[in-house]
């Protein structure tokens, strides 16, 4: 059967993805046996200090010591390797090889007393190691029955311990004595098995809780995100339609109110008056043609359909026919118009149109914001990394730093603009950084409230072109 790189990278992943759950699942399997055994550290050399003075009437007090001290030592270690799992979050995996090092050891150290405390010939002391092998194996398989590996070193240990003791005595009864031991430890086998089952399940069920509450969470994420989202969607749609509103019909009132006066023949005698009227007139068309078409530019930009007419353009010269165009309007405000193209710019390949309107949209708020006597300075250059800057400067009133970042949304306006009658709709800068953009640049601002505003517009380096030598 042929398989493609798609479907054994599925297969891969899921297998990956099966195999890190039951490792996950094995190593919390074994915190909880572990976390169960705590208290073994400081409860078991009690408890065998308890069984050294039941059988110190056949033990002598050397060979229960030295069981005393195995007992203690092999808690001790079994104690510092539960508590290091437990409270190392990272789980490295040699804390497995410790873990089963020390509850075997642990376990050895407690079963080993059924050899040493034996005696032939005495009912009451094979009774009591009988007793009290048979609850050690319940203990076990009470408390780690989660894990398995644990599970099987503790029957391993305590069965045989428990199966075999009664043979070194031999006689029917002993042997008797050993096939039950032998059914009693198949018996609790069982029993842990279910412990085992039980618990697999309770964790899995955890595990897939918890899964789930983290997926509710990233899904409740995603849907306030999905809702801000639309929130601000439906925000900008208000903002859109308040601001058209007042946009679209000023202008409008005035081409239909001049054209009435006109058309009405009120003022047929007065040619001057009329001429004014039809001056107004146009002038509101053109405000009004130019609001539709900032209108429409930003919502190819945003929409993603604005396609770049690609040409080479020399930078200086847009740069000179823009400010010429410009002229008029900074000498009926008295403010400076001046340039600053370095003489080694390079060609651009870009959209020329589109370089054009980010020069006007920068002069004309830089015109409409810095008061008379001012200087505005459009500058064109190559940045230390290579790329072309171009842009404006002023002395204008400036741009307070919290309302720098607002300036580049769609309606974005600053204080500054308030008070403004001539204030405009907020586009200007939103097609700037659009524009440059679409041509793979960005745009930086820098103001100081009271001293100016520079607005640079930054193309990347593979759009230069190098100027063609003219021959002599």
């Amino acid at each position: 059967m042929a398989w493609g790189v798609g479907e054994l990278s599925v297969q891969y992943n899921g297998y990956d993805r099966a195999a890190e759950r039951a490792e996950k699942l094995a190593r919390d399997q074994l915190r909880l046996a572990l976390a169960n055994l705590k208290p073994n550290c400081w409860l078991m050399p009690l408890l065998s200090g308890v069984i050294c003075l039941m059988f110190a009437r056949w033990i002598g007090a050397g060979t229960l010591l030295f069981w005393f001290s195995l007992v203690s030592g092999g808690g001790a270690y079994l104690g510092v390797v539960a508590f290091g799992l437990l409270g190392d979050a990272t789980t490295r995996r040699n804390w497995n090889l410790h873990a089963f090092a020390s509850y075997s050891l642990f376990a050895a150290s407690w079963s080993v007393f059924g050899f040493l405390f034996w005696r032939h010939g005495n009912d009451l002391n094979h009774m009591l190691i009988m007793l009290v092998l048979a609850c050690t194996l319940a203990g076990n398989a009470a408390l780690v029955g989660a894990s398995k590996p644990l599970t099987i070193l503790g029957y391993a240990i305590h069965g045989t311990v428990l199966i075999v003791t009664p043979l070194r005595e031999g006689g029917p009864t002993y042997l008797g004595l050993a096939v039950l031991a032998f059914f009693y430890v198949c018996y609790m086998a069982y029993m842990s098995r279910q412990i085992y089952s039980t618990t697999r399940d309770m964790l899995l069920l955890r595990d897939d809780k918890n899964g789930l509450i983290d997926a509710l969470a990233r899904s409740k994420a995603e849907s306030d995100q999905a809702r801000e989202r639309a929130e601000a969607a439906s925000r900008a749609k208000s903002e859109f339609l308040a601001n058209m509103s007042h946009e679209l019909r000023t202008p409008l009132n005035a081409i239909l109110g001049f054209s009435e006066m006109i058309y009405s023949d009120a003022i047929a005698p007065d040619v001057l008056r009329s001429a004014e009227y039809a001056r107004l007139i146009h002038n509101s068309g053109d405000h009004l043609l130019a609001l539709i078409n900032e209108i429409l530019d930003l919502a190819k930009i945003e929409s993603g359909q604005f396609e770049l007419q690609e040409s080479d353009v020399d930078l200086g010269q847009l740069i000179g026919e823009t400010l010429r165009l410009m002229t008029a309007r900074a000498e009926g405000t008295h403010l400076v118009l001046a340039t600053e193209v370095a003489p080694d710019l390079p060609i651009v390949r870009a959209d020329e149109r589109a370089l054009r309107q980010i020069l006007v949209n920068l002069l004309s708020n830089a015109l409409k914001f810095t008061p008379p006597g001012g200087d505005v300075i459009a500058f064109a250059g190559i940045a230390q990394s290579g790329e072309i800057a171009f842009g404006v400067r002023d002395t204008g009133i400036g741009i307070d730093p919290d309302e720098q970042q607002r300036v580049f949304q769609s309606f974005g306006q600053g204080r500054h603009d308030v008070a403004d009658a001539d204030k405009g709709t907020g586009l200007g800068l939103a097609i700037v950084k659009g524009l440059c953009e679409a041509h793979g640049g960005r745009v930086d601002l820098t103001s100081e409230v009271g001293k100016g505003t520079c607005v640079t517009a930054i193309l990347p380096e593979t759009r230069a072109r190098p100027r063609l030598r003219q021959a002599s």
